[in-house]
């Protein structure tokens, strides 16, 4: 294993510049002072006076097959004028020259190397032209790839398209933000190229050839794909060891969580990672970059004193009593997030030495009385994590719901799934879900619904047990569950209901009223839902006699629905309607009931029903009106906590006329006091009188009680107008 990794850090080593194939970029104008035999100084942008000058100087551009040059108008379409003719006459026009060679060499990785432009050609290309894809064929010694100069001129088409083993590359002079930039575009002579057809205009350019200057190691294509190959063998080799881990490759430079992105990485980190996400796919790996992060938390040299002003965030960690490590931040893929990936570092393949240097982020507690402060250290390291097919079968059955569901929908997508990754995923459908609780709320599990109806196992629901039954039914959306029992059979679906209905329970029943409206709409289904909804009545019998609480707003308009489009027998709503308004609570009036019947416009018997209970329920608190107590005395708490405090209030809370007490003591026993009135359901304020030692604590007598319930009748009474109309 060790020699496999140290394999994969020589073949990135080897990768240099941005590992591309081909250099494509802008250069601000600088006039050439381009002259041309028998023609006087090209103006630009080339108009197309010049443009038909430029063609009747040109001769018609031939293409080279082995050693043989021909002439094809259904290969290559063009004209083109001879270096020998060619003249520059300003002197900027090298400089420009150089300073595009300098890019060209970067992204080429060709930074060791020296390079020369020689001026080939300048070719023509009217409404029409176009070459077909072709390799360059070598014009000189030492030539090893070319380099296309874009001139200034208007036109639409003629795009240089350049492909290397499978990837494209598209340099595109006529969309130039800037109509005088100079465009130009390098590639290696192994990659096949083509330009397509003009739309319109005239397309002028100037091809160089790229040449070796120095004796040495011959120039050859040493792109992100070449490496790709390597990689992949030696990722295969990896992930063939016995009880394989997934290969995390750091790739050098450390980047805060907030600016990572695929697009942020520094340097040759971005061709390193392009080469092994290229070398996972042709591998048929997965495989995503990542932060690999370090943290380390300790205490700093300690030189006899701390200072509380100091800044020690900068300080050096002496020693270290907690380190870990984790990969929590990911770039953005279609590839689901895993969010449980343990490793060791001695698993990792690194060509460095972890948190040596300075961590890219650090904080300090700050001084914490007779302590130092501690200090806290992250080292964000940019990475690539490949895993096989294999062990992400493994994988799966660590992460949390919301990952798993992930991977099911990404497999529902994709239709890509191994026998090893179809094995987990049936085992923890089986046996359900990891839970998660810092993502719970934002689990989705229709993906599930998904993979219930590809399995087609018609008999799989009542293979559940009752409880992961209950739960998949809550958490799928109703128009899913009429997905999945289109699936199957119906005596299943009937059976399922059964089992779901055995034991029912609130969230059940929610959930079941909006699945059989779903289903009231399926010609399918249709009779199936009728016999449960049918059966509602003593469903939200068996509930509420068990459950104080009571259906939502929603679940109660899919009841409206049910009683107006569903055509029950009369006796369901003469049986449902005295379960649901039976023992009526205020804030259930007010908040779900009432709002939901005032915004019926088309109602039923059911709505009829449900708005009389209202009324005759708020009619009965409307007739009683709460009445102002006839004098200042106050009911003692019934409670056995501070019991000392409330006796000293006794005498003051029996007083019919007494309205005002002064509690002048300690803070000790004010502050007792205080807390057994704010702990107590109780008509009293307080507020501390803070003149004079002690200070004293004042208790007012009030009226909050019927303050409150005045409030609450003249609400009642507003709602009830509103029922009545």
């Amino acid at each position: 294993m060790h020699q496999i990794k140290q394999n994969i850090l020589e073949t990135l080593l080897q990768l240099k510049g941005s590992g591309k194939f081909a250099s494509i970029g802008t250069a601000d104008f600088v006039f050439p002072g381009l002259t041309i035999e028998g023609m006087e100084e090209i103006a630009f942008p080339i108009n197309s006076i010049q443009a038909l000058a430029l063609i009747g100087t040109a001769q018609k551009a031939p293409f080279g097959q082995g050693r043989s040059t021909i002439y094809d108008d259904n290969v290559r379409s063009a004209r083109e004028i001879d270096a020998a003719k060619i003249t520059f006459k300003n002197p900027a026009w090298e400089k420009l020259i150089k300073k595009v060679l300098t890019n060209v060499k970067a992204d080429l990785g060709l930074e060791d190397y020296s390079i020369a432009a020689n001026l080939y050609k300048l070719l023509i290309y009217k409404e029409g032209d176009f070459f077909l894809p072709h390799k360059d064929t070598e014009k000189e010694k030492g030539m090893f790839g070319s380099l296309v100069i874009g001139l200034p001129s208007s036109h639409t088409g003629g795009e240089l398209v350049i492909h290397f083993e499978g990837v494209k590359e598209t340099a595109d002079f006529a969309r130039s933000a800037d109509p005088y930039a100079i465009n130009y575009a390098a590639f290696y002579a192994d990659c096949d190229h083509e330009v397509k057809p003009l739309g319109a205009g005239c397309r002028v350019c100037l091809v160089y050839n790229l040449v070796q200057e120095k004796a040495g190691k011959k120039i050859a294509l040493q792109s992100v794909q070449t490496h790709a190959a390597r990689l992949a063998e030696l990722l295969s080799q990896h992930q063939a060891q016995e009880d394989p881990r997934p290969a995390i490759v750091l790739l050098g430079h450390q980047y805060t969580p907030e600016n990572f992105s695929y697009d942020a990485l520094k340097l040759n980190d971005r061709a390193k990672a392009e080469a092994l996400l290229q070398a996972a796919q042709k591998a048929g790996y997965y495989a995503r970059a990542c932060l690999v992060t370090s943290y380390l938390s300790g205490a700093p040299a300690y030189d006899g004193y701390y200072d509380d002003e100091e800044d020690d965030s900068d300080a050096e960690m002496e020693e270290v009593y907690d380190d870990s490590l984790s990969i929590e931040h990911w770039t953005k893929s279609e590839l689901p997030t895993p969010d449980n990936v343990p490793f060791e570092e001695n698993e990792l393949i690194t060509s460095f030495a972890l948190d040596e240097g300075e961590p890219i982020i650090k904080e300090s507690t700050g001084y914490m009385g007779n302590y130092g402060p501690d200090l806290m250290h992250w080292y964000h390291y940019g990475a690539v994590m490949i895993w096989s097919p294999d062990v992400n079968a493994r994988l799966l059955l660590t992460q949390g719901a919301a990952s798993q569901l992930s991977w099911i929908s990404y497999f529902n997508r994709t239709k890509q799934i191994t026998a090893a990754e179809a094995t987990s995923i049936e085992f923890i459908v089986s046996t359900g879900f990891n839970s998660d609780h810092r993502t719970e709320k934002e689990v989705n599990y229709n993906a599930l619904a998904d993979w219930l109806v590809n399995r087609n196992d018609k008999a799989f629901l009542l293979q559940l047990n009752t409880g992961l039954l209950q739960s998949y039914f809550i958490k799928i959306d109703p128009a899913k569950w009429v997905t999945i029992f289109n699936n199957i059979p119906a005596d299943v679906t009937a059976g399922t209901f059964e089992k779901l209905t055995e034991t029912i329970t609130l969230p059940v029943l929610k959930q079941l009223v909006a699945v059989l409206q779903e289903m009231a709409g399926d010609k399918k289904l249709h009779s199936i839902a009728a016999a449960q909804t049918g059966d509602l009545p003593g469903y939200f019998k068996s509930v509420y006699s068990r459950d104080p609480g009571r259906v939502d707003a929603g679940t109660l308009h899919h009841l409206l629905w049910m009683a107006k489009k569903a055509s029950p027998v009369a006796a369901w709503i003469q049986e449902i309607l005295p379960i649901l308004t039976k023992d009526l609570q205020r804030s259930y009036v007010h908040k779900v009931l009432a709002p939901l019947l005032l915004q019926v416009k088309d109602g039923s018997k059911l709505t009829d029903g449900l708005r009389q209970s209202c009324r005759d329920y708020l009619q009965q608190r409307a007739d009683q009106q709460p009445q102002p107590p006839p004098d200042w005395s106050r009911p003692l708490p019934d409670t056995k906590q501070y019991s000392k405090e409330w006796q000293l209030l006794k005498t003051f809370l029996e007083s019919p006329t007494e309205q005002v007490f002064n509690f002048r003591k300690n803070q000790a026993e004010r502050t007792a006091l205080e807390h057994a009135i704010k702990n107590a359901t109780i008509d009293l304020k307080t507020e501390t009188i803070k003149t004079g030692s002690p200070h004293t604590l004042r208790i007012t007598k009030t009226q909050a009680t019927y303050q409150r319930q005045m409030k609450d009748w003249k609400e009642d009474v507003v709602l009830l107008e509103k029922l009545k109309k």
